[in-house]
């Protein structure tokens, strides 16, 4: 990631900045190590480059947003926006919606064996009226009240549209050829990476205890903090950081419990916890939460942030 790098980000009543956050950055490199310093918002970190420096960096703010609008972390990195940043117009922000629609990389799976990579919603349109955004493309339409859920809408009614290879629905043929002409076919080799990850996920998952909500006061009340990790099948991150907290599980025995809980499983669970992305790693000790990571931003970082909070074993001082 460079430094100059423009992020939009919008915040919520006031509208829609672009700022580049990671000018105020300041790197230094020493005996190989690359190190951070954020003085804006006091945050720090090291890596073995700039790239994963920034990286570790944008994840611990992430963090500051989880308190949502109201909490002092948000309101700060809010300030820091209206200062260094640029408020877009309507209409620049319709444009980088629909740049964004346009040029978003779509996985078009024909057969386990033939997949692409193509960018389906490249003659898409996009509406605004009132609160509703409405994309389409490919004569059907997805509506809702971000760009989030028309889109999420519009994929649906493509699914119900094409069917599945061995239940084609009335348009599998028409988006099959579209797919093959405008997309580029993933390699076999990649294909049988993605296996081997997904079975290498699959074991972590497996390894990591499955609870309740209502499970989290006793378990928490053994002595050692619990580590609960809200999840979701559908989440890319929560399938890289699966791997990571089953061999934490294991690292740290007798220091810490790890445990997940499906985020689709439990109705109001967002809202009961008060997170708005997952992965949320909350951590509780006798029923009280003491401490939560929203997001992955690498091993070293989670570490960092998970370890102050581990309980003591014989011979710490």
């Amino acid at each position: 990631m460079e430094r100059g790098h423009e992020f939009t980000i919008n915040l919520p009543g006031d509208g829609t900045y672009v700022v580049k956050l990671l000018e105020g950055v300041e790197i230094d490199e020493v005996g190989g190590v690359t190190s951070g310093l954020w003085s804006a918002f006091d945050l720090h970190a090291r890596g073995d480059s700039e790239d994963e420096v920034y990286q570790e960096l944008l994840g611990e703010l992430q963090q500051r947003f989880a308190g949502g609008p109201g909490s002092p972390e948000f309101e700060h990195v809010r300030a820091y926006i209206h200062e260094h940043g640029s408020r877009l117009s309507d209409e620049e922000v319709a444009a980088l919606d629909l740049a964004k629609v346009r040029g978003n990389m779509v996985r078009w799976r024909i057969t386990d064996d033939e997949q692409y990579m193509v960018r389906l919603w490249q003659n898409s349109e996009l509406h605004r009226e009132g609160d509703t955004v409405t994309v389409r493309a490919f004569e059907l339409e997805g509506s809702g009240e971000h760009l989030g859920q028309a889109v999420q809408a519009l994929t649906a009614a493509v699914s119900d549209a094409t069917g599945e290879h061995d239940a084609p629905g009335p348009r599998f043929d028409e988006f099959t050829s579209w797919v093959r002409a405008n997309g580029e076919r993933v390699s076999a080799e990649e294909l049988a990476e993605e296996a081997e990850q997904q079975a290498e996920y699959i074991a972590a998952r497996d390894k990591l205890p499955a609870i309740t909500p209502d499970d989290i006061d006793a378990q928490s009340s053994t002595g050692v903090p619990l580590l609960v990790d809200f999840w979701a099948a559908w989440c890319g991150p929560c399938r890289q950081v699966t791997p990571v907290l089953a061999d934490l599980a294991q690292q740290w025995a007798g220091r810490i419990a790890i445990r997940k809980i499906d985020v689709d499983q439990f109705d109001g669970i967002w809202e009961r916890f008060d997170f708005r992305g997952i992965p949320a790693m909350l951590m509780f000790k006798d029923g009280k939460e003491i401490h939560r990571v929203i997001g992955f931003g690498g091993k070293q970082s989670l570490v960092a942030e998970l370890e102050p909070h581990l309980a003591s074993i014989d011979g710490d001082d």
